[in-house]
């Protein structure tokens, strides 16, 4: 009797050494990823879409804001249920296409990841990347410019329509005729590639005006500033400037540090380039501007049609454009000279000096592409 007692003891508490390890849980739940945003309280989500994003470039204002952007429907998203986690990997060297095909090669071998949006930084060094992405069954989105590669659609502002615009303007402003410089942004990028091809082709129809020097400013403020100032500094007078998002301010001030002030300029929609515009013209400095958001949010954008794709939606290929005719097309909103720059203010309200003006689709706004 002593015995079966002590068995039957034995056998209880076994049980209960089993049960405690069990975790109270069901079996095989997810550990959180340590590289992914952090998620707060979100739901019990049997989505199993987890996107990774290689923005391409890191530390500027625009990839900032675009990041953060990224981030804010990301969560929502992930709060929603709709996604499990996402995972977000900047470049250590910017705009390097080696690197970041690496990046996204790691995406390919990682099974965890379903999704992948990228911000390209060629429009031909990564599509054998992104092909072998697709071949291995990744939804893919560029976003910000375009690529060829069957399989991956793009989300992104018309950027040869957006440069045409500013060159225009600038023409115009200067009745066709002076000195202008084009400050322009990464290397190779497909964004500034398609804008540089829209400056080149308005000058045809300007012959009088001369192009003085075109260089990178690699969207960066200070870079910008300085390439400005050793163009400046050739001792040639510059009547206008024809540059990109928040290189406006760099190069801008490269003038007035100078004691000079271009005739027509493009200012990017932020705070620390509408405040120097105004300036200007309190010291009665007879400058014209153009200005229009080059939204640093289209990532954000992409991310909607991304996960949209991830979930068996079928996009209407009667709404798709663009130069490979697969990409939803971000119209940018607004446009800004001096008949209407003062609009820009009220929106800066608040802000930080370094803000750019940006904007991305809604749910709604980005669901309008699907069937």
């Amino acid at each position: 009797m002593k015995r079966l007692v002590a068995l039957l003891l034995s056998g209880m508490m076994t049980l209960g050494m089993l049960s405690g390890c069990g975790g109270g849980g069901e079996a095989g739940g997810d550990t959180p990823d340590t590289n992914a945003q952090a998620g707060g309280d979100a739901p019990a989500s049997s989505s199993d879409i987890v996107v990774g994003f290689s923005t391409g470039a890191a530390g500027t204002t625009f990839r900032q804001e675009g990041i953060d952007d990224f981030t804010t429907v990301a969560e929502e998203y992930k709060a929603e249920g709709r996604i499990k986690d996402y995972k977000i990997v900047n470049n250590t060297t910017n705009w390097d296409s080696n690197e970041q095909a690496n990046i996204i090669r790691d995406f390919i071998n990682d099974d965890s990841i379903n999704v992948i949006v990228v911000n390209p930084n060629s429009p031909t060094d990564l599509n054998g990347v992104l092909a072998e992405a697709v071949a291995a069954g990744k939804t893919v989105v560029a976003a910000d410019c375009e690529v060829d590669v069957e399989g991956v659609y793009c989300v992104s502002i018309d950027h040869y329509a957006w440069g045409e615009r500013v060159a225009k303007y600038i023409c115009e402003a200067l009745d066709g005729k002076g000195n202008v410089i084009q400050v322009y942004g990464g290397e190779g990028h497909p964004a500034n590639n398609e804008r540089i091809r829209a400056t080149e082709d308005v000058l045809k129809n300007y012959p009088d005006i001369n192009l003085v020097a075109s260089t990178s400013g690699g969207w960066d403020n200070q870079v910008a500033k300085q390439v400005t100032s050793q163009i400046l500094g050739g001792g040639t007078e510059i009547d206008g400037l024809i540059t990109q998002d928040s290189m406006g301010f760099g190069c801008l001030t490269a003038f007035t540090d100078l004691g000079k002030c271009p005739k027509a300029a493009f200012i990017e929609c932020g705070t620390a380039n509408y405040k120097e515009y105004v300036k200007l013209k309190e010291e009665g400095k007879d400058i014209k501007v153009c200005s229009q958001p080059n939204p640093p949010s289209i990532v954000a954008s992409g991310l909607r049609i991304a996960v949209n794709l991830a979930e068996d939606k079928q996009l209407d290929e009667s709404k798709l454009g663009g130069l490979y005719g697969r990409a939803c097309i971000y119209d940018v909103k607004n446009w800004y000279t001096d008949d209407n720059i003062a609009d820009v203010e009220p929106l800066l309200e608040g802000k930080g000096d370094d803000y750019l003006l940006t904007e991305y689709w809604s749910e709604d706004e980005a669901q309008a592409f699907f069937k």
